[in-house]
């Protein structure tokens, strides 16, 4: 092993009290509610913890500072795409999202639109959700194989049975208390990795270095097409965060499980600046890294390096418990939201509609078990390149923004047009990625800005011209009604809205 006795003991102790604590914590869980949404009664601090370390995911932090070793801090542009996406749910859906008080976002599409879609993207959010749930695991493998020199494979293992274990008994509950002690480290445990990167940079000159000056400010002018990191991938990360985060399944499960409004409204706002500035901490680190590692073949192991060579005994451990904390918090979230759609979309709707809350929890465990071992599985076998992982996977989510937002916001949205949009906005986004592929030139980045700022607006614009001319029956007019009148009037068409409701009236 490349680890200390003290660093072990220190990762060891982290495991077995979040065990306990986790468990300890799942005393109080009765019914599936209390399993899937936390008992709707998740306070501030807890939901905040949660938010931001769901957020502040392992596949995401190997991909953005893999960036800060490429481009410096030039590439903390990219965390901007964060802000806005956090923000803009924070004043446009948080609280709609709590008034509908749904165990999963998928029962949104049923009482907006209808069962045949909300049948449709059960499928689309349970493979997307499978899909990205292996791309997390391995990316907090990676770190954490390299600094204990074991295998990934005994890593994947090892994170998830931790895991596993108090997600399974406790789900949503266990998940978002254990959050809050992971939280709590992280705000610890980042400051120092960036205080002890930067000195052991300093001491070696600098990053002036190993950077050129155009990579060591935040300025976008003169980067469109940058090496590096060209600035039209950054704006193409503005767009696909903005296009994603409305519609995100974990999100919308952590507003129902807040206690009110209030709580879900202000945990987004005050989520959104805690990321910027964890994610910017794991940014810099890794540019520091550069100066006394410039020639890593794979620029996501930067912050493993900096783990494993330049922070003092004891600070090492105390990180390593973070990318564990870290990877935990993500993946008790993503499983819990996978059973909560499995579980209720599924096997209450479809399968077992007669299912006593006994039988519900107990299929909400199993799943948990099984969704754990196809994660371990895919995870060491299938899933490469996490970033590109979930960029690609994001389709599914973009192919959903205008059901969701404009299910929310405009009165006139229609049942045909989100089937239209979802439809296109999937066969486009992988069709042009094949093409991409085949045709020499082009590359992710290339791909990214066709789709997600040319392709997606026109397609969003499409779904408003084909609603503009959609005639809605008799029924879908009293859904939307009764829709308005659970989340609050339309932005769009309010006075549609209230004419309708005089005359029903």
């Amino acid at each position: 092993m490349n680890i200390s006795s003290i660093d072990l003991v220190i990762v060891i102790s982290y495991i077995v009290v979040i065990i306990f604590y986790g468990i300890w914590k799942s005393r109080n869980v009765h019914d599936s509610a209390d399993f899937l949404v936390a008992g709707r009664s998740l306070g501030l601090f807890v939901l905040i913890s949660t938010l931001v370390m769901t957020e502040f995911n392992t596949a995401t932090m190997v991909g953005f500072s893999s960036f800060g070793y490429k481009a410096g801090f030039y590439s903390q542009l990219i965390l901007l795409a964060s802000f806005i996406g956090f923000m803009a749910y924070t004043f446009i859906v948080a609280k709609r999202w709590k008034r509908i008080n749904a165990t999963s976002i998928i029962e949104l599409f049923e009482i907006r639109y209808n069962k045949s879609f909300r049948l449709l993207t059960t499928f689309m959010i349970v493979i997307l959700l499978l899909f990205f749930s292996p791309a997390y695991l391995r990316a907090v493998g990676l770190i954490f194989a390299s600094s204990l020199g074991i295998s990934l494979t005994t890593t994947v293992i090892i994170i998830s049975i931790t895991v596993l274990i108090f997600s399974v008994i406790g789900g949503l509950t266990a998940v978002a208390h254990t959050n809050t002690l992971s939280f709590i480290l992280t705000l610890v445990a980042l400051p120092l990795m960036w205080y002890f990167t930067r000195e052991h940079a300093i001491s070696l000159g600098g990053i002036e270095q190993v950077f050129e000056e155009k990579y060591l400010s935040i300025n976008p002018v003169g980067m469109w097409n940058d090496p590096q990191l060209p600035f039209s991938f950054i704006l193409s990360t503005y767009f696909l965060l903005f296009l994603i985060y409305m519609q995100s399944p974990w999100y919308a499960q952590l507003m129902t499980a807040a206690k009110n409004e209030k709580v879900a409204y202000a945990s987004m706002g005050i989520g959104a600046v805690l990321i910027v500035f964890v994610y910017a901490f794991s940014i810099q680190v890794a540019a520091y890294v550069k100066v006394g590692f410039p020639d890593l073949t794979d620029p996501q192991l930067a912050l493993a390096m900096a783990i494993n060579n330049w922070l003092p005994v004891g600070i090492s451990g105390l990180l390593l418990a973070v990318i564990i904390a870290i990877g935990q918090t993500t993946m008790g979230t993503i499983w819990n939201n996978i059973v909560s759609i499995t579980s209720n979309d599924i096997y209450k709707r479809i399968m077992h509609p007669d299912a006593t809350e006994k039988k519900l929890l107990r299929f909400s465990r199993i799943m948990t078990l099984a969704i754990a071992l196809f994660t371990i599985i895919v995870s060491i076998t299938i899933v490469d390149q996490v970033i590109n992982t979930l960029f690609v996977g994001n389709i599914i989510m973009a192919s959903l923004f205008f059901p969701a937002l404009g299910g929310f916001l405009w009165w006139k949205t229609g049942e045909k047009a989100v089937w239209i949009t979802t439809v296109i906005s999937i066969v486009s986004g992988f069709g042009l990625l094949l093409v991409i592929n085949q045709t020499s030139g082009y590359d992710l980045n290339d791909w990214m800005f066709f789709y997600y700022v040319i392709i997606c607006p026109a397609i969003i614009l499409i779904g408003i011209i084909i609603s503009y001319f959609e005639k809605p029956s008799e029924e879908y007019l009293l859904k939307k009604v009764r829709f308005f009148n659970k989340v609050g009037a339309p932005w769009f068409g309010k006075k549609e809205y209230h004419k309708y409701l005089e005359y029903l009236n």
